[in-house]
């Protein structure tokens, strides 16, 4: 979303032809190029209808009191943005209790959406559950779930990242059986 011009100062805020994505834009530049309009943005942004911009707005204020109930409403929905909101806050313990297993399986419940997911986004997935499982050293999963990522990416990022988490796996799992 920042890419382009590092900020653009003729976009106005209170403009009557102000897009959503042209506020989501001016949020997340703003997080590194002007972060005294962070909020500012980011609430216009919000108001408009992305939700997303309590992510930038929770991590400047130290508080995602907003944006868990706001994806946990939108789990309700089934809505695949809160599914991969709460797996990272669970998963990293931002904002709420680290819960690993309650990462997983927002994470295994989101493969199961009945959505339009592209096959890029259905490996990202999997190797974000292959780092879940990682942490519970759950070797077994972390290569199933790693093998998924080098079958079906046409993302070289996810290849080379989803080989280091088999050839971790398939080492832990070669020393266990000895």
């Amino acid at each position: 979303m920042a890419a382009g011009p590092r900020w653009d100062h003729s976009i106005k805020i209170d403009d009557p032809e102000l897009t959503v994505e042209v506020a989501a834009q001016q949020c997340h530049k703003s997080l590194i190029n002007a972060p005294e309009l962070l909020e500012a943005w980011c609430e216009k942004a919000y108001e408009m209808g992305y939700w997303s911009a309590l992510v930038p707005i929770s991590l400047h204020t130290s508080d995602g009191t907003r944006l868990v109930a706001e994806a946990k409403e939108r789990l309700k929905n089934k809505e695949p943005g809160a599914y991969t909101t709460l797996a990272w806050l669970y998963g990293s313990g931002q904002f709420v209790k680290k819960d690993i297993a309650k990462a997983i399986a927002l994470r295994e419940e989101l493969l199961v959406l009945d959505k339009s997911f592209t096959p890029n986004q259905i490996a990202l997935n999997h190797m974000k559950l292959a780092d879940l499982y990682i942490q519970e050293r759950n070797w077994k999963k972390v290569a199933i779930h790693a093998k998924h990522v080098l079958k079906h990416t046409q993302s070289n990022f996810q290849k080379k990242y989803a080989k280091r988490q088999l050839e971790s796996a398939e080492r832990h799992l070669s020393s266990n059986e000895l």
